[in-house]
């Protein structure tokens, strides 16, 4: 996300500095979001705006080598040409009421709900699409007096099905927005600005990237209390909302631009440098949701599928002693999954209700896991614990029409859990080289559509994914005669140990210029996720 200076009204108009920097999804973790500089409490500010935006002409075809029609040019930008169609978006931010100077003022998770006549899009499509991805931007003046500053909210993903039942295509994206702060006292007052959006179709979940086009998209009505997404009061001397600042200066990285410093953003990072092999196998759908009664399916579609690749890092807590653990460490060396994306297709016949599905075949060698926890409630237990996964299958989709479709998201696999390396009260305790569960345990992962982040639309774009799971008994554990089944059995089996994963979006190696590669090493889920 960057930001720029700008200053109204002549000269000695800058009288107040004001600082937009970078702020990771890890923020917005529950427990930050209910405390300084954020809204969590105070009801989310929405904006209801008309964006008109330019529709390019529809380019010259190709033949695109992933079912597609595409242009020579890669995709297509508007002109000067180029016809209009009006958007109606809906803009919401977490900002608070009130603020303090020098404290950073947290938006939070910044939602923009696009709704677009889809008459005006379907000449750029290619034939057969029945998938839309966007990737958005959006333009935010930040104004305090005379000053202002220009912030980019970024990284606006959304997904679509197409066409569409009711005529409009509906994109609902979710985002992380910088933090303001502000040096001096005065009200702050956001504006939209100009809206951008990359469009990509795709046929059956494969993207036809040389086919995506852009909309560039200004508000219709420039007038600004039509444009106007917060209102933040920031008193002499407030306790308002807020997190203390350590200096009102950027750090040695950022800059400074006359009174207005600009904290450059920090790209995630990153593992291994590409993908491996795509896997193979047959996807176990035993724990995808059934269609809506009366559903025709029609035969399963079997795919190339995509080779593609992603890292997925999360915590698993066992119940019995209330502790968790840190599965495949984003600050040490985690496992790279690797996935057959889209490597078969399900959907319905007509006119019975409406049913799509696509599955990916995914597999990940998990590294040991360490954890200490309190044995007994008492006494401190170190252990390592080795996970053995089977093939993951993550199927994605929708059940029912527009505007009771439901989307899930359904990630099923079996594991086995060994451990060794254990440790009681700082003394080794040699529980054997073959101390495991009984038998491998099914682990079986969702994703929450409820929730306003991290929402898992399919496998390129990634997210939380979280579920239960019950561990079986405990064998093999114990050496030269003692038998030490009972004891793990009865501190760690049995239901409800949560499981909660965030998977980064996938790199597609095969695609060249697609972003995410190589793939990136996504932060642990907050608090926002459990």
């Amino acid at each position: 996300m960057t930001a720029q200076r700008r200053q109204g009204g002549g000269r000695g108009s800058v009288a107040r500095s004001l600082r937009v920097a970078p702020i990771a999804s890890v923020v917005l973790a529950a427990g930050l979001l209910s405390g300084p500089g954020s809204h969590a409490d105070e009801g989310q500010p929405t904006a209801q705006i008309a964006y008109d935006c330019a529709v390019p002409d529809p380019p010259p075809t190709t033949s695109d080598p992933s079912g597609g029609a595409t242009d020579s040019a890669g995709g297509s930008t508007p002109s000067a040409g180029d016809s209009t169609v009006r958007a109606s978006v809906r803009i919401g931010t977490q900002l608070p009421l009130t603020a303090a100077p020098g404290r950073p003022i947290r938006p939070g998770t910044v939602t923009v709900e696009a709704a677009l006549p889809f008459d005006g899009l379907a000449g750029l499509l290619p034939p057969g699409a029945n998938g839309l991805a966007s990737d958005g931007a959006l333009g935010v003046r930040i104004q305090q007096g005379k000053a202002s500053a220009d912030a980019t909210w970024s990284g606006l993903t959304a997904d679509a099905a197409v066409p569409p039942s009711d005529g409009a295509v509906h994109l609902a994206a979710t985002g992380e927005a910088p933090t303001i702060t502000v040096s001096d006292a005065g009200d702050v007052d956001l504006h939209a600005g100009s809206l951008a959006l990359k469009l990509t179709p795709s046929t059956d979940g494969v993207p036809a990237t040389a086919s995506s086009f852009t909309l560039t998209c200004a508000p219709a009505d420039k007038d600004p209390a039509t444009t106007r997404l917060a209102h933040i009061s920031v008193p002499d001397g407030s306790t308002g909302t807020g997190e203390p600042s350590a200096s009102g200066a950027p750090d040695s990285r950022g800059t400074r631009r006359d009174g207005i410093a600009v904290a450059p953003q920090e790209d995630g990072p990153t593992g291994a440098s590409t993908c491996g092999p795509a896997p193979t196998g047959v996807p176990d759908l035993s724990q995808i949701p059934d269609p809506l009664p009366g559903t025709v399916l029609g035969p399963l579609k079997p795919q190339p599928g995509i080779r593609a690749c992603a890292y997925a890092v999360g915590l698993s807590t066992i119940k019995k002693l209330d502790g968790s653990m840190v599965i495949n460490d984003p600050a040490k060396e985690p496992g790279l999954m690797n996935v057959r994306a889209s490597m078969q297709t399900q959907g319905s016949i007509a006119p019975g209700p409406f049913y799509s599905r696509i599955d990916n075949l995914g597999e990940l060698a998990l590294p040991d896991a360490e954890s200490t926890f309190l044995g007994f409630g008492f006494t401190p237990v170190t252990a390592k614990a080795s996970f053995e996964n089977e093939q993951i299958t993550i199927s994605t989709g929708t059940i029912g029409s527009s505007p009771n479709a439901k989307p899930f998201a359904v990630a099923t696999f079996l594991q086995s859990l060994r451990l060794h390396d254990v440790e009681v009260n700082g003394t080794p305790l040699d529980v054997g080289p073959d101390c495991r569960t009984t038998k491998p345990y099914r682990v079986t992962l969702r994703g929450d559509f409820t929730s306003t982040t991290g929402r898992y639309i399919n496998v390129l774009s990634g997210g939380i994914l979280k579920g239960m799971v019950d561990i079986p008994a405990f064998s093999g554990c114990g050496t030269h005669g003692e038998d030490l089944d009972p004891l793990f059995t009865a501190s760690i089996s049995g239901p409800d140990n949560y499981i909660v994963m965030n998977q980064a979006v996938t790199c597609l190696p095969d695609f060249p210029g697609t972003p995410q590669c190589p793939p990136v090493i996504p932060p642990l889920p907050g608090d926002e996720a459990r």
